[in-house]
């Protein structure tokens, strides 16, 4: 037998190796055909599964099951209370399919990997979500003041010679930038909520400020008096004129202590007092043949008013003996001098109001004499007027004298009887002129020769009737009587002069409710006297402020009168 050529064997291993060649390709093609364009075997997107399934096919299961999802609206919060809603489309956030799918491997390939793949491969592919920074910051921008909260300074503050203090926050506002790399994120992973970023700054006063002016200045203030000595002689600030005098502002980073010298001034006049100086007197007006006149104002001693200032608020931080102060004694103007007065002098009556009443001799007595005690009083601004301190005791040593007055729903015979008729008078005068009510109560029980609210009782020692000077004008008051005879009723007149703020100052029509009616009882006292029935109610009305034609600022009243009983004395008959 012949032996086989090297070129015979060649062939065969050529013959050979083509042949595995074609197996090859040929179950390389099978696969390709048998993979074609599906996505691979064990696909899935948001754990829904798209193996197998043609790309066209995937996109609309992926929709269906997903779309939903991924359109709801999303919320974003700070987790402090402030939330917005944003509507996908709108704000810019959209999902890709295709991609989404191709992403998971679908569509055809030559790579012999990608068909591996295909017919055995696959897993979990996330979601191809498509932003639009720029609408999506314009979205979260048009929203942004849902997060802005405005800081708020921390406060210093004395009442009385108590600290009061509040508490700083910061000035938050939402980071655009940031919230919106958040809310891609969020809504690529099919979350409904995204949380905000937020930002804060601090305050011009913080709480910080506040613990260190405490510590440094309002408690050492209010520690103790500061003794000040001013030429030959000394007085004491007490803690209360400290604090009332000081505020706090800050400065350079720190919240420091400032002092009002005047307002220090005004609140150590009694204590200045013990220095014996001539300090002058104050400008005035008087009433001359019916025009107003300026009582001219005497210059005089006074301490350094701002030296005073400064040297208290020095020596309010410091202990012991260094609490004590040195300034000078000057000569000065009258705090209100006669140039302020004449320039200030008051041109019309700004408020009026006269009550009647019935005859009775002590009423003549006492309202005369409270009028006359009030007439001619001025009232500087930011002066408050205090019925009690003008009339002072009603006693006779004062003028006044036995009349009648109500007591626990009855009427009583006291000392000053028939001056709640000069406190509702003057107080009207004041409602009209458009002052502060500081004080006023209008009686228990209701009388008709008064408007209903609008009136008021005192009782000395324990109700007043006041009013301050809210305005830039000083103010003269007017009063005077008609005294009444028998037969004839008198009156009681008070008419406030001075420069108008108000263009008129009205009253709404009392408006009447809730009427009831008390109880009938029979007494037996030396004293009693019997008196009718008066039916008690509610009575509201309004404080009406005119400028330019037009109301423009209203205070709301009311009161609640009692029900007086219908009074019987033993054996007497009720009058009325």
């Amino acid at each position: 037998m012949a032996d086989k050529s090297p070129k015979s064997g060649r062939k065969w291993r050529i013959a050979g190796s083509i042949g595995v060649l074609g197996l090859v390709a040929g179950g390389y093609t099978a696969a390709y055909f048998i993979a074609g364009e599906k996505t691979p075997a064990h696909a899935s997107v948001q754990g829904v599964g798209i193996g197998g399934l043609a790309p066209a096919e995937a996109q609309e299961k992926l929709r269906s099951q997903l779309e939903s999802k991924y359109s709801q609206p999303v919320k974003v919060s700070d987790g402090a209370g402030h939330e917005i809603t944003l509507e996908p489309a709108a704000a810019g956030l959209g999902v890709d399919w295709a991609k989404t799918v191709a992403d998971a491997g679908g569509g055809a390939s030559l790579n012999p990997i990608d068909i591996s793949k295909t017919l055995f491969g696959g897993g979990e592919t996330s979601v191809a979500t498509t932003v639009d920074q720029a609408k999506l910051k314009e979205a979260l921008a048009a929203q942004a003041e849902t997060f802005t909260v405005p800081s708020a300074d921390a406060t210093l503050k004395f009442e009385g010679t108590q600290i009061v203090r509040t508490e700083s926050s910061d000035d938050t506002a939402l980071d655009v930038d940031s919230t919106a790399t958040a809310i891609a994120k969020a809504y690529q992973s099919g979350e409904a909520t995204a949380t905000a970023t937020i930002t804060a700054q601090a305050p011009a006063v913080t709480s910080a400020m506040v613990d260190e002016a405490v510590r440094t200045y309002a408690e050492p203030a209010v520690s103790g008096p500061v003794t000040v000595t001013a030429g030959s002689g000394t007085f004491e600030v007490a803690p209360e004129q400290i604090a009332g005098a000081m505020s706090f502002a800050p400065e350079d980073g720190k919240l420091v202590p400032k002092i009002d010298s005047a307002k220090l001034f005004e609140l150590t006049k009694e204590a200045r007092a013990a220095l014996g100086l001539n300090v002058g007197k104050n400008a005035s007006y008087t009433m001359q043949d019916g025009a107003i006149q300026v009582v001219p104002s005497e210059d005089g001693q006074q301490v350094d008013i701002e030296a005073l200032g400064a040297g208290v608020l020095a020596a309010s931080a410091k202990s012991g003996s260094e609490r004590a102060a040195s300034v000078d004694v000057v000569q000065g103007q009258a705090e209100f001098s006669t140039e302020q007065a004449e320039k200030l002098k008051p041109t019309q009556v700004i408020g009026e109001f006269t009550t009647s009443y019935p005859h009775a001799a002590y009423r003549n007595t006492n309202i005369g004499r409270a009028a006359e005690l009030i007439n001619g009083a001025v009232l500087l601004p930011g002066e408050t007027f205090s019925m009690n301190s003008r009339v002072g005791e009603r006693t006779a040593a004062n003028g006044f004298t036995d009349g009648y007055m109500i007591k626990d729903g009855v009427l009583v015979q006291d000392l000053g009887g028939g001056v709640s008729q000069v406190a509702t008078t003057l107080y009207n005068a004041g409602f009209f002129a458009g002052y502060e009510d500081v004080e006023h109560k209008p009686h228990t029980l209701y009388f008709d020769r008064y408007p209903a609210g609008r009136e008021a009782t005192v009782v000395y020692g324990k109700l007043d009737m006041s009013f301050k000077n809210n305005t830039e004008y000083p103010a003269y008051i007017e009063g005077f009587i008609k005294p009444s005879s028998s037969g004839s009723k008198g009156s009681v007149t008070f008419r406030i002069h001075s420069i108008p703020t108000w263009e008129k100052v009205e009253s709404s029509e009392p408006q009447k409710s809730g009427f009831y009616d008390g109880a009938e009882r029979v007494l037996d006292t030396p004293d009693c006297k019997p008196q009718g029935a008066i039916t008690g109610f509610t009575v509201t009305w309004q404080r009406l402020f005119y400028k330019d034609g037009a109301v423009a600022k209203t205070e709301d009243y009311q009161w609640t009168y009692s029900a007086g009983d219908r009074l019987t004395c033993a054996s007497t008959e009720p009058t009325g």
